[in-house]
């Protein structure tokens, strides 16, 4: 049988740090209209944990995103916190 996979296995963050100076731009995106002023994920922060499914097979679902996000790798790399379903 094969070889089970686990999201802690996710790899290719190395290839994530050009693309998140790329996407730096993004980051304010939106934030005029949080009213609350508690926006924790940006936009930026969501492109890349969305390039991410696409770098890793066992992150192609919204739920293995949020557990992706949750790893401290992944938030240091990508420079975000754990992310929610909501």
């Amino acid at each position: 049988m094969g070889e089970s996979r686990k999201i802690s296995d996710i790899k290719g963050l190395k290839y994530f740090k050009p693309l998140v100076k790329l996407l730096r731009d993004l980051h304010l995106d939106g934030c005029r209209r949080d009213r609350a002023g508690n926006r924790k994920l940006h936009y930026d922060q969501y492109c890349l944990l969305v390039l991410l499914s696409y770098f890793n097979p066992m992150a192609r679902s919204v739920r293995a995103i949020v557990k992706a996000s949750k790893l401290e790798k992944v938030q240091k790399k990508l420079g975000c916190s754990a992310a929610s379903l909501g």
